[in-house]
């Protein structure tokens, strides 16, 4: 069993607080923690339905990634590689994403359009589809690439999963998003690609039959451990990355996936699923994302299968007001990442997100990235407010304000994103 527990309440007596004030940098040692008034608030607002003290967190103990399926322990990278983290991912498979279909398709890539000269020449701008095949069946997405044309060698890249909105190229080009900050991006040396979930999987509860998964299903309804939606967006992720391993100013090894809220989920299991991307980034994801479950804090997983079961497998829904019982938690997602690189952020005004335990669950990822030789973060006591804490592999920030992806949040990543992929 894991040994470890995690204490409900993150508030650290007055004695302790000095001794960390003395170790944190000196423009701001308060670690955070959420604003009561926040608290009472949230609490209100939803009638008590939903808990937002740390005072009524359960008392749990989270399973260790280093201990398998047996219970005995996993003590080489090469157990892990091998062994371990296949094991987990058929738990994921199993109990919370689904299980993909298997690799009986093809797929081309189509440019509509291209602009070879965005922003003054800053960058070649494609309007592009994917166009996926069984036999004579066929469906298609659109997504939008921007190429820097300035950098010197291959460029890293970033695909974001835009939970919001399709993307166009020429709304790309001409009105700045902070959720897709692409001039940003490519004035840092990165390439981009985003693409619309709805476009691969509608996101709502009747969108089954006219998306990819009834596609390769041929219309038959899902099995209990189909995949959901979350994984079928985290598919269409790793296509784009298919196109962009094909673009000769790419480097496609030194790729991040991102997202927010539900993207945010996406992007964790798009880079379990897919090692090729270097960098998974979660931001806001929350439960079924970066938060642990058993801490059943904001989000549950009652609640967010009864609203949205069309995310995740329907086992998931059996762990509802049972999370104790799951055979995995978050921070065992995370673990599937290393020993690559994974990005968490929360929001100050987020407690439905949980930000506390989207911040635990990367702490207790850390036993399996310095199994794999990879420093990682450690510290239990939350960074302050708009400050990154970045160790190694991993990196974390909670930003001032509510549930949104901003050009801060994509300012604080890359800074981030630059030590590994540069």
């Amino acid at each position: 069993m894991y040994r470890r527990r995690f204490c409900s309440c993150l508030l650290l007596s007055f004695s302790a607080s000095l001794v960390i004030a003395a170790t944190l940098h000196a423009q701001d040692a308060t670690p955070w923690v959420a604003n009561p008034d926040r608290v009472a608030k949230s609490m209100k607002s939803q009638g008590g339905q939903f808990n937002y003290e740390e005072a009524n967190v359960p008392a749990f103990t989270l399973p260790d990634p280093l201990v398998n399926n047996a219970g005995e322990s996993v003590a080489t990278a090469n157990q892990w590689t091998n062994e371990r983290r296949d094991e987990l991912m058929e738990l994921f498979r199993q109990n919370v994403y689904g299980r993909r279909p298997g690799t009986d398709y093809s797929i081309k890539f189509e440019c509509l359009h291209e602009v070879e000269d965005a922003f003054d020449g800053l960058a070649t701008g494609r309007s592009m589809k994917a166009i996926v095949s069984i036999d004579d069946r066929r469906y298609e997405f659109p997504f939008t690439v921007l190429l820097p044309n300035r950098s010197q060698g291959k460029s890293p890249a970033v695909v974001l999963i835009n939970n919001r909105y399709f993307v166009p190229l020429e709304k790309a080009l001409a009105e700045p998003d902070p959720f897709w900050p692409v001039k940003t991006l490519l004035d840092r040396g990165y390439a981009t690609a985003s693409f619309h979930t709805s476009d691969v999987d509608p996101d709502n509860k009747q969108g089954y039959l006219d998306g990819i998964r009834s596609f390769f299903a041929d219309g038959q309804p899902p099995t209990d451990d189909a995949w959901r939606s979350l994984s079928a967006w985290g598919w269409a992720a790793s296509r784009v990355l298919d196109h962009l391993e094909t673009i000769d100013s790419v480097d496609a090894s030194r790729a991040a996936v991102v997202g927010h809220s539900r993207g945010g989920k996406t992007a964790l299991w798009a880079a379990a699923e897919d090692p090729r991307f270097a960098i998974g980034y979660s931001n806001n994801s929350g439960c079924g994302g970066a938060a642990l479950s058993r801490r059943a804090y904001g989000e549950t997983v009652s609640r967010i299968t009864t609203v949205f079961p069309y995310w995740f497998c329907k086992n998931f829904s059996a762990y509802a007001d049972r999370e104790s019982e799951l055979p995995v938690d978050q921070h065992e997602v995370i673990a599937l990442l290393a020993p690559r690189g994974v990005y968490v952020t929360s929001s100050d005004e987020d407690l439905w997100a949980d930000p506390a335990g989207e911040y635990a669950s990367l702490v207790a990822a850390a036993s399996v990235f310095n199994l794999l030789g990879a420093e990682s973060i450690t510290n239990p006591v939350m960074p302050p407010l708009n400050h990154p804490r970045v160790v190694g592999k991993t990196g974390y920030h909670i930003r001032s304000g509510g549930h949104g992806l901003e050009q801060q949040d994509w300012d604080f990543f890359l800074d981030f994103a630059d030590t590994l992929l540069k």
